[in-house]
């Protein structure tokens, strides 16, 4: 009588652990429903990386680039990417007539994307639009020309948001990209050679 009231007792907490489990699975499915309906992806794109190919202050050549993949489960193509300076130490104007974008492919050949680029002019966030969306499974890299690079050493903070090939989806925050900017003269000078 022992063994069976543990072996009741037992199948009793395994029951209500699996009962657990498909609640805890079920609710994960709905939020991830719901954030699929409010940004158009099954899986977000994300922000790979950040550069620029010039640090020091005030150059006028700089390109800032910001890698972006879409995964091959993102269940919608990219159609744009609006990128934000965040609590900014000196604000960047960008040229909206100099931003490149292109396909970055696995074998290192790069398909260049027609863009059409809008500035706010409020808030200076930059939106790219991609004539043709990027494709899931595809690696986007974009390239924003500031007017010149500012003036004020530091770190520069951008958010960069996404949004799908529907005109109903939310854009989805993917994350913050930072570039320094500072005299590399001056830094490299100081550097130690050892």
């Amino acid at each position: 009588m022992k063994y069976l009231t543990q072996l009741t007792v037992s199948a009793l907490f395994m029951a209500t652990s699996l009962s657990i489990v498909a609640v805890s699975n079920s609710a994960i499915a709905e939020e991830l429903t719901s954030l699929s309906a409010k940004t158009g992806f099954i899986q977000v794109p994300s922000l790979i990386s950040t550069d620029t190919s010039d640090r020091d202050p005030n150059t006028r050549n700089a390109t800032y680039s910001f890698q972006i993949s879409v995964p091959k489960e993102a269940g919608a193509s990219l159609q744009k990417v609006t990128i934000a300076q965040k609590d900014p130490i000196e604000p960047i104007n960008f040229a909206s007539d100099r931003t490149t974008a292109y396909i970055q492919e696995p074998s290192g050949d790069r398909t260049t994307l027609e863009t059409t680029t809008a500035i706010d002019p409020n808030t200076r966030d930059v939106s790219v639009i991609f004539t043709s969306p990027v494709a899931a499974g595809k690696t986007v890299i974009v390239g924003l020309r500031p007017v010149s690079n500012p003036s004020l050493e530091g770190e520069y903070v951008f958010g960069v948001t996404t949004f799908n090939n529907s005109q109903e989806s939310q854009g989805q925050l993917i994350g913050y990209g930072r570039l320094g900017i500072y005299n590399t003269f001056f830094y490299g000078a100081l550097a130690p050679t050892f």
